[in-house]
């Protein structure tokens, strides 16, 4: 029988590399580019508001299907066919005004959601030894990509004649990370789906532990802190004077500047038996900053934007890897690992989406985005005090 653990080697983790290079810049590049496309194609707020929580959503209803996919075709196989349909929502996305956009833009989300679940999986099985270590690396691409995203979406759209292009650039490197995944597919040993009732016992033993439960809430808050300031900080800040280049520059640096910090981070977390205090001092970073960020949206005074930036950038970036340290340690199997990061960033992502709706839909009846970001501002409070509980020593028990 094939050894696919020394098959996978270099050629891997790099295919794991460009992965995590295009799972984020589906997203990240839209919020920049809202203003345009609602002008461009005449649409109301209602259904900008859709497109921005739209991704969001389906990373959480995706999520539950990756367990169900996995059971059936292995964990190579079904990374293989989520990357290809997410190159295929892409393309989508330039075709057909907003209905294109809109179901292109879902189909991507559904595509990052399985995907997102199945990378802890695949770290965990491919590098044992090495789990904080090679989820920073991903993470910190995560990031990258995000920030790169946001930074280029209007730049983009201005040297290539509008936000179709500007989005659309995305589409070739999902292809060599296609192309670079197609050899861990056929050194793959032949799947043996999982008993019905071993999946189910699986199940049931994540769903009742409460360390599944804190994790959820951990990942889903902050969760719900990145995707609203990902997809609506432009706005906000073009409603206070900011021009959208501008706007899309903060939030660009907003992801970059907390990069070095989330790898070091999670270069270190492996050290550590308990993450309580890690995961409590990285949200209180990130609430920090957001008390800034929501007094520049009241005052409509830009002088503390550039804190405001640093302090949720470091928090954000460190708390994302921490959240993906837990799925990856606190599961006693790989079959658990599947289940935790699903349930995870399921619920997760669902939690994430609705706050992402309901930050545009309170500003909007409101005419506030301070106010929507203060709400924001209150539940990064929460997390942090969940961080405390989910950070602790121990593992969900085996079945």
């Amino acid at each position: 029988m094939k050894n696919p653990k020394a098959k996978f080697g270099f050629l891997g983790f790099l295919a794991i590399i460009f992965i995590a290079v295009v799972l984020r810049p589906p997203v990240a590049s839209i919020g920049p580019l809202l203003q345009e496309i609602q002008i461009s194609l005449g649409v109301t707020t209602e259904l900008i508001g859709l497109l921005a929580a739209a991704p969001v959503l389906c990373f959480g209803l995706g999520a539950f299907a990756s367990p169900w996919l996995v059971g059936r075709v292995g964990v190579n196989h079904a990374m293989l066919y989520v990357m290809s349909f997410l190159g295929l929502a892409s393309l989508l996305r330039m075709f057909f005004g907003y209905p294109g956009l809109l179901l292109g833009t879902i189909g991507a989300g559904l595509s990052i959601a399985i995907a997102n679940v199945l990378l802890p999986t695949v770290v965990r099985v491919q590098f044992p030894n090495r789990v904080a270590l090679v989820t920073g690396a991903y993470t910190t691409l995560l990031s990258i990509s995000a920030s790169l995203a946001a930074s280029i979406a209007v730049p983009s759209s201005n040297l290539l004649g509008g936000w179709s292009p500007a989005l659309a650039i995305w589409i070739l490197p999902t292809v060599l990370a296609i192309l670079l995944w197609l050899p861990q597919v056929r050194t793959q040993d032949s799947h043996v789906a999982q008993p019905a009732s071993s999946a189910a016992e699986e199940r049931s033993a994540v769903l009742r532990s409460p360390i599944s439960w804190a994790i959820v809430g951990f990942f889903g808050i902050q969760s719900l802190g990145f995707y609203a300031l990902l997809g609506w900080m432009p706005s906000a800040l073009t409603a206070i004077g900011e021009t959208p280049e501008a706007a899309g520059g903060y939030l660009g640096f907003a992801s970059a500047i907390g990069i070095p910090t989330g790898l070091i981070v999670s270069s270190m977390l492996g050290k550590f038996k308990s993450l309580s205090w890690w995961a409590a001092g990285t949200s209180i970073s990130t609430l920090a900053g957001n008390i800034l960020f929501t007094i520049v949206l009241q005052t409509q005074d830009s002088s503390l934007l550039i804190l405001a930036c640093v302090l949720i950038g470091l928090g954000m970036s460190a708390t994302f890897p921490i959240s993906l340290s837990l799925i990856s340690t606190r599961a006693s199997t790989q079959a658990q690992t599947t289940q935790l990061s699903a349930m995870s960033q399921g619920w997760g992502y669902l939690l994430a989406a609705a706050g992402t709706f309901m930050v545009g839909f309170v500003a909007n009846a409101s005419a506030s985005w301070a106010l929507s970001f203060g709400i924001i501002t209150a539940l990064t409070l929460v997390q942090a005090a969940i961080g405390i509980y989910a950070g602790r020593p121990g593992i969900i028990p085996a079945k």
